[in-house]
């Protein structure tokens, strides 16, 4: 009997060792392909007409917590508020930073749009770790947008049981969290909670936050209701669900900087079925975890962890209970606050002043590098409001599925309770975005590779000689590649190509060259995407921000417009053609000419007889008409260059040579007398492109040019306008070498006071967020 008892124990304990490694084997293979995170700090997140989105992007890999120092090909994609794609950039990422700019055009005729940062290799998980933010176009329409609902209706009022589950007959806590149509926590005067009797059980109250948590005792088969009470006088009501009878209760205490404590707790009817069976606490965040086995005896309805947490890594950790069937039943997140996850980045203004500038000093007081943005925008700006900085991107998004409020507050500089805020906040989010189905069930696959550039296939419709190569040439992407007569197709391979760039190829033939334009193929440059529902914010109450200026200009765009009206002129001076009908016409593009060749010589092999005056000037007669006799005079033929008339300055054809001129056109007008010739010039441009020996192609695919940054024209510093939703000045690529200091030049735009965000990453991945004011006139 003491055998099989010995030997069914063995049995249940091999089991129980066999399922965990299970467990942990699942779950070591389910993060083993790395995540790429990926972070925009955008210069502002509400934009005039005429302004451009300016935005540095970085990409941490997860399982390092570092800048990628491989992924190259970052997607920056644009939504409508119905969700629907309007333009998309690639954007070129080296050593894990890279940046942009997108121009908020006349096409944006919305009042809202969304932006979306992704890899292509991030569609090989389920779990979204893509970078979401709204921005908002200020309208120069003052009819604002107003849905009008009952009071009620502004507010949300939740109830959230810790673990997931609400166990009755024992202690539970619950969080609690008040917010209004922005999304924003409510702090609340009053709170009670009230049995089904209407019997006072309790008060609660509300921190800055709109959060709190409460811990009761539930009766089985009562029910209980909770009552916010708002400034206002509105009152908010929540009705908790219905315990379960049985069941586990997880209460998780974190708010101790130094300790965490975790209490798995359960009723005597519960503990009747689970006494003395293999439970177990897992604690983990993707990239390490420790299990901590336990089992409830007949005598104890609580197992109590009372752990360091110098034993776990900073930042997010999750606690997962597993129940002896290993089957996770509660779950919670907490999180552990080091300096190993912050760097501080000082400054200042260094009083080195003009009238329109002043130099801002950067200070690294770290014994590594760090790679910084900066915005800088006027003291009363309300145009920046990003969802989530870099701290709470790369230390609490990748974990959680609902939204983060206030993270620069609740992961900034220390505050009385911030620990406990942070704490409420994780609470309310309930079990972590990673699903257990998944990690037994479903480990990703490589279904999508991992970019590194674009690659081109150049294909040419004819067989190269021995003798023949092909140049690819591009001054725009600093490219020359030689294509041998054996590499057709031609594949470029992880290209950095800029879309729109021009791609020049020549066909080499002993030395000599020839125009030859092969068809192009693209692999990349384009993703699909499309944007979760969850993301699209709802327009309860909707007003908008209204500018006091029309659609901005740059001193760019002004130049544009001379261009384009020269341009437009230059056209509408080409009017031949409409009554060319009756002419015949001479395309010069396909003919060998030889060289020196002139228009004279051209109309010669046309048979127009052509003899020269008392002073060497050419004379030009009708064709038919004979030789040149006693009519040596002024040409009989009217002859017009560029719609200018040359009749009595025939000297002009015999100097302008064939290759300099696009068309010409001759014969009798139908609607004068006598005979015409029409000469029509290569424009510069067309003479550089006829005269080139190579073809010219636009890449209609590749990574956006990076811009320097500049400032539309803003009518006014000191117009209300400006003052809420203009920018200062921004700079995306501050490298700050560690122990060093450098020093910016930004304009001062007649501002009294700047502020300064900042974000920005070090070598060893320990994160900087941060708003400076700067004073300017001290």
């Amino acid at each position: 009997m003491k055998k099989t008892l010995l030997l069914f124990l063995l049995v249940v304990q091999y089991s129980n060792v066999f399922a965990q490694k299970q467990i942990d084997s699942s779950y070591v293979n389910y993060f083993e392909n790395t995540r790429e995170i990926p972070f925009l700090h955008l210069n502002k997140t509400s934009f005039l007409r005429g302004e451009e989105i300016w935005y540095k992007a970085y990409i941490q890999e997860q399982n390092t917590q570092k800048l990628h120092p491989t992924t190259t090909n970052l997607y920056v994609s644009i939504f409508n508020k119905n969700g629907i794609l309007k333009d998309q950039q690639l954007v070129h990422i080296t050593d894990g930073t890279g940046r942009g700019n997108i121009l908020i055009d006349s096409t944006f005729t919305g009042d809202s749009y969304y932006l979306k940062a992704s890899t292509k290799w991030m569609k090989n998980f389920e779990d979204d770790n893509a970078f979401y933010q709204k921005i908002k176009i200020v309208s120069s329409n003052n009819n604002n947008k107003r849905t009008l609902l009952s009071e009620k209706d502004f507010y949300e009022f939740k109830l959230f049981p810790e673990g997931g589950h609400l166990v009755s007959n024992t202690l539970n806590n619950i969080g609690i969290l008040v917010k209004n149509d922005k999304n924003q926590g409510v702090k609340i005067t009053k709170g009670i909670i009230n049995d089904q009797n209407n019997n006072t059980v309790r008060h609660f109250s509300t921190n800055l936050f709109g959060m709190n948590s409460v811990k009761l005792f539930l009766k089985e088969n009562e029910s209980y209701s909770f009552h916010a009470i708002l400034e206002n006088g509105t009152e908010l009501t929540a009705n908790l669900p219905k315990p379960e009878s049985r069941g586990i209760s997880l209460i998780v205490n974190s708010k101790d900087l130094k300790k965490v404590s975790i209490n798995v707790i359960t009723n005597n009817e519960t503990l009747k079925t689970i006494a003395g069976k293999q439970y177990r606490v897992m604690i983990h965040n993707t990239r390490s975890f420790k299990n901590y086995p336990f089992k409830l005896n007949e005598n104890h309805l609580n197992h109590v962890l009372l752990l360091d947490k110098d034993n776990f890594q900073p930042g997010i950790n999750i606690v997962t209970v597993f129940n002896e069937e290993d089957k996770p039943i509660s779950e919670r997140l907490f999180f552990v606050k080091s300096e190993e996850l912050f760097q501080e980045v000082n400054i200042s203004d260094t009083r080195n002043r003009t009238k329109d500038s002043l130099d801002v000093k950067l200070k690294n007081l770290a014994n590594e590098d760090v790679y910084i943005s900066a915005s800088f925008l006027p003291e009363n700006s309300k145009a920046y409001k990003p969802k989530n900085n870099i701290i709470s991107s790369f230390l609490l998004k990748p974990y959680i599925k609902g939204d983060i409020q206030s993270p620069s507050k609740l992961l900034g500089k220390g505050y009385k309770g911030q620990q406990r805020d942070l704490d409420l906040l994780l609470l309310i989010q309930g079990w972590s975005k990673y699903n257990w189905n998944l990690i037994f069930n479903s480990p990703p696959k490589t279904l999508f590779d991992f970019e590194n550039g674009i690659d081109i296939t150049a294909r040419i419709n004819k067989s190269l000689s021995s003798k023949q190569s092909i140049l690819l040439s591009s001054k725009d992407n600093n490219l020359v590649r030689v294509i041998a007569h054996n590499e057709t197709p031609y594949k470029l391979e992880n290209s950095f190509i800029k879309k729109n760039s021009t791609l020049n190829f020549g066909l080499n033939s002993r030395d000599n060259y020839f125009k030859i334009s092969p068809a192009l193929s693209f692999t990349g440059g384009k993703l699909y995407e499309d944007i979760d529902d969850s993301e699209i914010e709802s327009e309860r109450r909707t007003e908008l921000e209204v500018s006091n200026f029309k659609q901005l200009k740059s001193e760019f765009e002004d130049l544009d417009e001379v261009e384009v009206k020269a341009n437009k002129k230059k056209k509408e001076d080409y009017k031949f053609y409409g009554r060319a009908t009756m002419f015949r016409r001479g395309n010069l593009d396909k003919r060998i000419i030889a060289s020196g060749e002139t228009v004279i010589d051209f109309l010669r092999s046309k048979n127009y007889p052509i003899g020269y005056d008392a002073i060497g000037a050419p004379v030009i007669l009708p064709r038919g008409f004979g030789k040149i006799g006693s009519n040596r005079g002024r040409s009989a033929v009217r002859m017009f260059l560029d719609n200018d008339e040359i009749t009595f300055s025939t000297w002009i054809a015999e100097t302008t040579y064939l290759d300099t001129v696009k068309e010409i056109f001759y014969g009798r007008n139908p609607g004068g007398f006598g005979e015409e010739i029409h000469i029509f010039s290569l424009s510069p441009l067309e003479y550089i492109n006829k005269t080139s020996r190579f073809a010219h192609v636009k890449a209609p695919i590749g990574f956006a040019a990076e811009k320097e940054y500049y400032n539309p024209l803003y009518p006014s510093f000191t117009d209300d306008t400006y003052q809420k939703f203009g920018s200062v000045f921004w700079e995306p690529n501050i490298h700050l070498e560690n122990n060093t200091s450098k020093s910016i030049k930004i304009p001062a735009n007649t501002q009294e006071k700047i502020q300064v965000y900042i974000e920005g990453i070090s070598e060893s991945g320990k994160l900087i967020s941060k708003k400076v004011i700067l004073e300017l006139k001290k």
